[in-house]
């Protein structure tokens, strides 16, 4: 499966749209941050960061700008970078548990798994229905040696992506007693899930 493919499966979109969120936020950052959008939904990653940085450029308080920066350099696997990024964003914003997923998935890949893992805690806390936190909870588990905890955490992400209207009762790990799938998610889908963008639906589209 091509990278733009699985980008498209895993990215986490928030449906509300930009206004809303940031009203202060200048039009023509706006634009320049949709457009990164539309270039990263092509697997355009290089130029959409450079449409991003310009909206950042624009409006520095521009938190899903942030946030969305983080997890295409983590589909890049510019780690380092994608952690500044999501400080950022979580220091305008440190509810947003999308910022918390992409720092997790940086931190997981620098191979800082008790940082990584308290992240992906934090982001399920703000967000339990997130699946990437749940995978990112799966992995630092896996690599820390809990391997029972880290199973439960990937069945619980596997029920969420079959199911991203329910919410999880038990945010210990434990997905619902209806959930039958057990299928292990790919090493390579497992990576771009990390690096999960968070997008902002547009009126028209």
């Amino acid at each position: 499966m091509e990278k733009k493919s699985i980008l498209v499966l895993t990215i986490c979109i928030l449906w509300t749209c930009v206004a809303c969120c940031s009203a202060a936020v200048p039009l023509e950052a706006i634009s320049a941050y949709n457009r990164g959008v539309d270039l990263a939904m092509e697997g355009q990653f290089d130029e959409a960061l450079l449409s991003i940085d310009q909206a950042l450029s624009l409006d520095q308080n521009f938190t899903l700008a942030w946030i969305t920066k983080a997890g295409i350099l983590n589909v890049k696997g510019e780690f380092n970078e994608s952690l500044e990024a999501s400080d950022r964003a979580l220091a305008l914003d440190e509810t947003q548990a999308e910022a918390w997923t992409n720092k997790a998935g940086a931190l997981i890949s620098l191979q800082r798994l008790e940082e990584g893992l308290e992240a992906a805690n934090k982001a399920i806390e703000l967000d339990p229905r997130l699946s990437e936190a749940w995978i990112n909870r799966a992995t630092a588990l896996s690599g820390l040696g809990r391997t029972e905890e880290a199973d439960e955490a990937m069945k619980m992400a596997m029920f969420l992506m079959e199911t991203p209207e329910a919410v999880p009762t038990d945010v210990g790990g434990t997905p619902p007693a209806t959930m039958t799938t057990t299928a292990p998610l790919s090493p390579l889908l497992a990576l771009l899930a990390t690096g999960a963008a968070a997008l902002v639906s547009r009126k028209g589209r």
